[in-house]
């Protein structure tokens, strides 16, 4: 029969004392003499070795508690020298926080979305990666790890490397690789703060997916499929969105978010401000693609919409691009951009000046100055490219006119019929709350018939 017995003075902790304490059922804990703060928990089921140690830490009092293994698989002599371990962080300083006092992954996944939204502003961008990594966390990431600790996680490169190859089967492999990215930047930010952390990455097991970017571009054959499915489209202003992306192989955000003000007609230039590639990027606007931008701009004079410098030429398309029913749109039209130029023989450096990419090799200080540089020789490779997209399209300066005065007058009908909507239905909704106003103040007696005299 098992005996219980309460702490007692330090003793000088072995192998054969604590066997004979489970053989005569002597229950309880016992301190070690030899290494201060090692005891030794005696129980029913299991033999378990602890340290416990009171502290003062900056002059904050404070208590160490650690579950270090268990006994018979971690002996005396391996418990002493963990406990000699813990011991020294606490002299130093960098002792773990407890399992209670450790920062769980939402909170330090809060601190990263807070971060990328100060650094955006900072550049002076939109907060879009920090909207990315919100969806991915809300969807993906904190229903499987939001309440782990991140000690936790970096001690479980196994269970993120099984949970990254779950979300490649789920999700696809690009969203797993992003998840265990953002995972992989909470922690490294968290461990900048706390030096606590292990050094070791969560993500160190996962193996990442390989991701090959998409570089479909619409097949020359079917440029005219895609003109007759753009004239179906009902707004005069998604059209030219549409026309002016093929046309400049602009990145669908960044030309979702085009101002007027970045629209400098007199210098026949169009300015993508704080691009990816981090600098604004200057576009040189050829006659087709001057034309598409008067488009947006008669679609909004005659639907009554502001054309101030402030106000956005593609208002409503920053998420157009997904839900457009054309053979090629959103990114596939820059892929398309780019094949036409190189089919042309389009230098390949002044391609990547033209689609506002930083090229290899050389450094951001300079790129601003070859693109002054090359100025006239890149408004003549644009030029060269919007002919041979009318060329491709079947169209030439005239019958363009002719389609986009057509998506014009579509667009003002369209836009007419939804006034004329709108209108009907606020009507109906004053006529329904005077009603009710009306039946209010008669009372429900009079609404009923109740004490009102029978005609005669």
């Amino acid at each position: 029969m098992a005996t219980k017995k309460g702490s007692s003075k330090p003793r000088k902790l072995s192998d054969p004392h604590i066997e004979a304490l489970r053989e005569f059922g002597t229950l309880g804990t016992f301190a070690d003499s030899v290494v201060s703060g090692l005891r030794i928990r005696v129980g029913v089921h299991r033999t378990s070795w602890l340290f416990f140690q009171r502290h003062r830490i900056k002059g904050k009092r404070s208590t160490t508690f650690r579950a270090l293994g268990t006994w018979p698989l971690m002996d005396v002599a391996k418990a002493r020298k963990e406990a000699l371990i813990v011991a020294g962080k606490v002299a130093g300083g960098t002792i773990d926080p407890s399992k209670r006092e450790a920062i769980k992954f939402e909170t330090a996944f809060t601190a990263y979305l807070a971060y990328l939204t100060t650094k955006a502003e900072k550049n002076g961008k939109p907060p879009r990666w920090h909207d990315n990594v919100k969806k991915l966390g809300d969807k993906i990431i904190l229903p499987k790890f939001g309440k782990w600790t991140l000690i936790e996680l970096a001690n479980s490169p196994h269970a993120v490397a099984d949970w990254h190859e779950d979300v490649t089967k789920e999700n696809g492999p690009v969203s797993a690789n992003h998840c265990a990215r953002v995972l992989r930047a909470t922690y490294k930010r968290a461990a900048r703060r706390d030096i606590s952390l292990p050094a070791r990455l969560p993500t160190s097991a996962v193996e990442f997916n390989d991701e090959t970017p998409s570089q479909k571009a619409l097949d020359f054959k079917k440029f005219p499929a895609w003109l007759k499915a753009w004239r179906k489209i009902d707004s005069a202003t998604k059209l030219a969105y549409h026309l002016t992306a093929l046309l400049t192989g602009t990145r669908p955000g960044e030309l979702a978010r085009l101002r007027w003000a970045n629209v400098k007609h007199n210098e026949r230039n169009l300015v993508i401000g704080k691009a990816k590639a981090g600098q604004d990027i200057v576009i040189p606007i050829t006659e087709e693609i001057a034309a598409a931008l008067q488009m947006a701009r008669d679609d909004a004079e005659q639907l009554g919409l502001a054309v101030a410098p402030d106000s956005l030429v593609f208002p409503g398309c920053s998420q157009i691009s997904a839900r457009e029913v054309l053979p090629a749109r959103g990114n596939m039209l820059r892929h398309t951009y780019r094949t036409v130029a190189a089919d042309l023989g389009v230098d390949d450096l002044m391609i990547h000046f033209l689609m506002g990419h930083a090229p290899d090799g050389i450094s951001q200080k300079y790129v601003a100055t070859l693109i002054l540089a090359n100025g006239p020789a890149m408004r003549a490779a644009q030029e060269r490219i919007s002919a041979r997209m009318l060329k491709e399209l079947g169209l030439t300066q005239k019958t363009l006119r002719r389609e986009i005065a057509a998506g014009l007058a579509a667009s003002l009908q369209k836009g007419r019929g939804r006034a004329l909507e709108v209108a009907r239905t606020l009507a109906r909704a004053q006529k329904a709350s005077a009603r009710a106003r009306r039946g209010k103040r008669l009372g429900p007696r009079v609404r009923s018939g109740e004490g009102q005299k029978p005609k005669k």
